[in-house]
Parts: structure tokens; sequence; C-alpha cells
């Protein structure tokens, strides 16, 4: 039912919303029922029809141009004042105080103040002519009615303000979620075509030599491929989680950092695994998987820019920060100025800033590369990366 009112409140029929053609319809049949049937009698029917026609319909253009519509009933109703009487059934008051709420409601604060102030003027006028005395009745009826329209408007437009940062937020978190994924992907990808590449130029040169050898970088490049698929699959599950509603026990985490170390040495990067956890104290999920993209894509980088160097990883939990450093030596094919202007470097930093910890990459002394990043454990916010 509510999902048809509001389907019809935004329908609109002659290019008039559908409920203002609705009540200006109602009122006009009303209004000319009273007019022919002169209850009350204020005129000659061939007056008072057309005025109530004419100021009933112009309600139609209550939204889209108040300034008209009260135009309208002014001059409707003067014209009735001057050769008879004023307008004075309960319809008419009806159709008076809802012209003074749109005009509130849908002009500007100072074209709103002076329609209002013409409006009660005009009425306060015709009901001299008439020798009247609700003078009184018609300020505060009025200026009630027009305050309630400004109090409408109001409340529309913190509605509005609302919906809109509602959307930003909506945008941002979609932003953000777009570039979560694409660094897990970043790091899926590139860490297993970095070592599909190393055991292909493996088995392309055991073929030459030992063909029977060739075999063991065949089934590493069938491994690797088969986890990088399952690691994608995760992935695009992910699209549907938060990394903090991650489960315990994540497939990638500071744990799950021995498998990887296997998997580098197996594509012929000797490693060096220093790993300390505290098993009794869980690791936040997003820090678990913040680590383990760490080390992936560091091993990556020290597999591409310094191919066959030694590799030292060392992840030890504290207290309150989990600390991950990765080192390689100098390779035969050392690159620092690629390495450490990357994506991947540039996507861990980013982690490591989201989680508001500590970051730094580059070469050091004796022509190697470090990556180490500082990693809190109580849930952060955004810091200096």
């Amino acid at each position: 039912m509510r999902h048809a009112i509001a389907r019809f409140r935004r329908r609109s029929l002659g290019g008039f919303p559908a409920p203002d053609v609705v009540l200006a319809g109602a009122l006009c049949l009303v209004a000319v029922a009273s007019a022919t049937t002169g209850n009350p009698a204020e005129g000659p029917v061939a007056l008072t029809v057309p005025v109530a026609i004419v100021t009933t319909l112009a309600l139609l253009w209550r939204r889209r141009s108040p300034v008209l519509t009260v135009a309208l009933i002014l001059v409707a109703g003067l014209v009735q004042t001057l050769i008879a009487q004023p307008p004075g059934s309960l319809w008419s008051l009806a159709v008076f105080a809802i012209a003074m709420y749109s005009v509130a409601a849908w002009c500007s604060e100072g074209v709103a103040a002076l329609a209002g102030a013409v409006f009660v003027g005009a009425l306060l006028v015709e009901e001299r002519i008439a020798d009247g005395v609700d003078y009184v009745f018609i300020l505060l009826l009025f200026g009630g009615v027009w305050l309630l329209g400004r109090a409408s408007r109001g409340w529309r437009g913190r509605v509005t303000v609302a919906e809109q940062r509602q959307q930003e937020a909506a945008r941002l978190a979609a932003a953000e979620e777009r570039l979560r994924i694409a660094r897990d992907l970043h790091d899926v990808v590139a860490h297993s075509l970095g070592a599909i590449a190393v055991q292909a130029e493996a088995a392309e040169a055991a073929l030459a030599a030992a063909p029977a050898r060739a075999l063991e970088p065949v089934q590493a490049i069938r491994d690797t491929a088969r986890s990088a698929l399952t690691d994608i699959r995760r992935v695009l599950d992910v699209l549907r989680e938060d990394d903090d509603a991650a489960e315990p026990g994540s497939p990638w985490g500071a744990s799950a950092v021995v498998a990887l170390v296997e998997s580098a040495r197996g594509a012929g990067t000797p490693v060096e695994l220093d790993l300390r956890l505290v098993r009794a104290v869980p690791i936040p999920p997003a820090v678990d998987l913040a680590c383990y993209r760490i080390v992936q894509e560091a091993l990556t980088n020290a597999r591409k820019h310094a191919a066959r160097a030694a590799v030292a990883v060392t992840i030890v939990q504290r207290a309150e920060e989990l600390s991950v450093s990765v080192r390689n030596r100098a390779g035969s094919t050392l690159d620092v100025t690629a390495a450490s202007s990357g994506y991947g470097i540039r996507g861990m930093a980013e982690r490591v800033h989201d989680l508001g910890g500590s970051f730094s990459a580059g070469p050091e002394g004796d022509g190697g590369f470090a990556v180490q990043a500082v990693l809190p454990l109580a849930p952060g916010t955004r810091g200096a990366a």
C-alpha cells in the first residue's frame, strides 16, 4: 500500500503532479456544487461558478508556480467581492489556506514573505469591503499556515541534504570497496603470474637439457594456477562482505604466510621466515589480511626485481601491534627504481594507512630492498603512512 501511494505521488497527469490534479478536481466539484445550489448564497450563479472554477483549478500550479496560484485566486476573489460579496464558504477557506501554504513551502524566503503579505493584505481589503470583522482571525490563520509552510520547506531541505550525504557515503564506500578488491586482485595475479613465469623458464631450460626434470616446474605451474583461481574466487566472494566481517581462520592471514613462503621457495626464491605470533591473542581480520598481502606483494617484488636473491620475512606480534618486515638482498636483476615505484608498493602503503599504521619501503645500504610495516592491533583510524 505504501509503495502504491509513493508511485501515485510521483505520477503526473497533464504535466501536473497527480495529487494536485486530484486535489484541485475534488475541490472544484465541491465549489461548483456549492455555487450552483447557492449554499451559501454569494451572488449570481453566472459569477460564482466561474470564480469557483478559477479559484480551485489555480491549485494545479501550486508547486510549479505558487505565485501564479495566489494571483489567480486573488483576482477571482476581488472580482466577486466588487460585484457581489467576498467568497466566504468553507471550500474557499480551504483553497486560500492551501495557496498560502504552497507559497511558503515552494518559494524562496523573500518571495514567500512578499507573496504572503500581499495575499493577507488582499484578504483584509476584501473583509473591509464587505464590512467584516474577522481581521484577527485572518491574520492568525494565514500567518500560522505561512509558518507551517516554511517549516515544511526547511524539513524537506534537511531530508534532501541527508539523502545526498547518504548517497555520497554510499558512493565513497563503493569506491573504497573497488579499490580494496583491485588491491587483492593485483596481489593474487602478480604473485601467481610471477611464480608461473619463473617455473616456466625453469621448465623451458629443463626441456632443452633434461626433459624429465621439467616435470617438477610444470607441476608447480599447475598448482600455482589452481591456487590463483581459488584466491580469485575468494576475492570475488568478499565483494559481499567487509574485511572486518571476515571469519577467524581466514585462508589469508599471518598464519597462512607459512604456505606463502613455501610457495615462494618452490618457485626458486630462498626465503627465511621468522614468525612469532601470540596464539592466545587473535589478530583482527583486517590486520591479518593486510599482513598476508604485504608479505605476498613483497615476495612478488623480490622475485621480479631481485631474482634468486635471499629474502628474510619477519612477523612479530606484540601487545598492541603487529610488525611485518620483508628484506631481500641484492640480486642479479635488481631494479630498485622499479621496485620502489610500482603500484604494489602504493597498495601496501594504502592498506597500512587505512589501518592507522606506519609503512616504509626502500633500498638498503647493501643494495637490497626492505619493506616494513607496523599495524596496530586495536581498532584504528586512518593515519599517516
